[in-house]
C-alpha cells in the first residue's frame, strides 16, 4: 500500500533511537481515518501524533501545499516537483 505503513514507522523509530534521537517525536499523516488510526494503535506503532487532514471535511477535496523550491533550489520530498502556474503571482507585503 502507498503512504505511511506500520513497518516504515517501526524502522524510523528504531533508526532514530539507534542514532541517539530517542527524543524525536513521530507524526504520521497521509490517508488516516479512524480505522487506520485504530489499526496503528492495535499494532503498537510508535507514533506521537496523527495528521488527519482532509478526513474531517464534508467534501472530499484533497490537496497538498508542499514546499518544492526555496530561493530557486529544489527542496521537495520524493515525488513532488515544481509545477509553474501562470495564474500565480508574487505578493509583496512591504
Amino acid at each position: 500500500s502507498l503512504g505511511v505503513c506500520p513497518e516504515l514507522v517501526y524502522k524510523l523509530r528504531k533508526s532514530l533511537d539507534n542514532e541517539g534521537f530517542n527524543w524525536v517525536k513521530i507524526v504520521v499523516s497521509g490517508g488516516f481515518n479512524a480505522e487506520k488510526v485504530r489499526r496503528f494503535v492495535e499494532l503498537d506503532v510508535p507514533f506521537d501524533a496523527v495528521g488527519v487532514g482532509s478526513y474531517f471535511f464534508r467534501r472530499r477535496i484533497d490537496f497538498t501545499a508542499d514546499v518544492v523550491m526555496v530561493n530557486g533550489k529544489p527542496v521537495s520530498k520524493v515525488g513532488r516537483f515544481y509545477n509553474p502556474n501562470p495564474k500565480l503571482s508574487e505578493v509583496n507585503f512591504n
